[in-house]
């Protein structure tokens, strides 16, 4: 049962990347790390899926003499998840397209929260998971604010 059937799904851009270069040979991997953030570079007002499919596209057929099985990693059914970010205002688009500042976060909650067995209650839980994204935010959001949303 969905509770978001409207919601979209954006996969982490950067972990794609990753994924891609797994088992590349250290000679090829600056060069094909260029060409995927030429696919992924959609930032600007005229990006749009079908040019970010095409690059993909360009980039397979490139790679594909070296790395017979590239093209496995832009399906269609699953790198759209991976372009979702192209539908929102180009304005906002470098906030969405990667999840590394969530995880990042996560990471930080759990590592705080490893060595607290028990809380109290669970408005003391509450109060200290407050602290740890508190101070996150300071050091981390607060830096690249995003302001004004009436653009969108």
């Amino acid at each position: 049962m969905l509770y978001f059937p409207e919601a979209k799904l954006q996969k982490c851009v950067v972990h794609k990347m990753r994924n891609v270069t797994k088992h590349v040979s250290p000679k090829h991997k600056q060069e094909m790390n260029q060409d995927l953030k030429h696919i992924f570079d959609n930032f600007t007002e005229d990006s749009s899926k079908e040019k970010a499919y095409e690059k993909a596209d360009n980039f397979c057929q490139k790679w594909h003499s070296k790395y017979p099985n590239i093209r496995r990693y832009f399906k269609p059914d699953d790198f759209c998840y991976y372009l979702t970010y192209i539908e929102y205002n180009h304005k906002i688009r470098r906030c969405i397209y990667t999840t590394n500042s969530i995880e990042n976060l996560n990471s930080k909650i759990r590592k705080a929260t490893r060595n607290k067995l028990s809380f109290e209650s669970p408005v003391f839980l509450l109060d200290y998971l407050f602290i740890i994204i508190r101070e996150y935010q300071d050091k981390n959001w607060a830096v690249f604010p995003v302001h004004n949303f009436k653009f969108l």
